[in-house]
């Protein structure tokens, strides 16, 4: 209860109740910016509300978790205006700075037992490794076996987000093991023919046949390599 009370707090104060303006404003202006304590205000006294009756036990932490935060906004200010790192990667940082910083505090009111035999346990590197093999080898094989059409893929590229189809590859292939893991093997029916529908309009109006023989060549690949990755990681969980 806790940490779900802290968690809300945080994610009403982060997102909810945190206006556009206000992060560009405390983004232009630093540490200059009201808007930046107006937002260590909108956290401060969410919490207040969500711990009324609970005040005086758990007032410190509330203070510390707000001056961590207000800490780790200014770095990410400072890190942002320094363009080090794209605004995906900070906000995700970000966050988890964040949550981990309500983790301690938890932790610090609530403890729990650590175990690092639980970070290794055989179900988590099992997960571990299908993760890597789903995000970072699947996509590798998937352009080396269209390496030996490298000259023929000289297709107009300048209507497509960037790596978007890399993080299209990643997200269906995610969804493909999680459906055999889950028996929802339907799933995977679906999910091909929704990408057939989105997909359908390029393929007619592709005039190079090249192109439509990438696109079914690539999902049908993408289809196969998920499903065989899917399927080792249940058998193994479940032998």
């Amino acid at each position: 209860m806790f940490i779900l009370k802290l968690l809300i707090v945080h994610f009403l104060g982060d997102f909810t109740f945190q206006p556009n303006k206000w992060i560009k404003k405390r983004n232009k202006k630093g540490i200059a910016s009201k808007y930046l304590y107006y937002h260590m205000l909108v956290h401060f006294v969410l919490s207040l509300l969500f711990f009324i009756t609970e005040l005086q036990k758990y007032f410190p932490g509330i203070v510390v978790i707000i001056l961590l935060h207000y800490a780790i906004d200014v770095v990410k200010i400072y890190v942002c205006n320094k363009e080090v790192l794209s605004e995906f990667k900070l906000f995700l940082i970000d966050q988890f700075l964040h949550v981990l910083t309500i983790i301690l505090v938890c932790n610090y009111y609530f403890p729990f037992e650590f175990k690092f035999q639980d970070l290794v346990s055989e179900k988590i590197l099992l997960i571990i490794t299908t993760t890597i093999l789903i995000v970072s080898v699947t996509p590798i094989i998937i352009k080396v076996f269209f390496q030996r059409w490298e000259n023929d893929m000289n297709f107009d590229s300048k209507e497509s987000l960037k790596n978007a189809g890399l993080y299209i590859g990643i997200i269906e292939r995610i969804f493909i093991v999680l459906f055999i893991n889950i028996n929802f093997y339907e799933g995977i029916g679906y999910l091909l023919a929704a990408k057939s529908i989105f997909r359908f309009g390029d393929l007619t109006n592709a005039k190079d046949k090249k192109l439509t023989e990438y696109i079914l060549l690539g999902t049908l690949l993408s289809f196969i390599l998920a499903i065989v990755i899917g399927l080792i990681l249940k058998q193994t969980l479940n032998s």
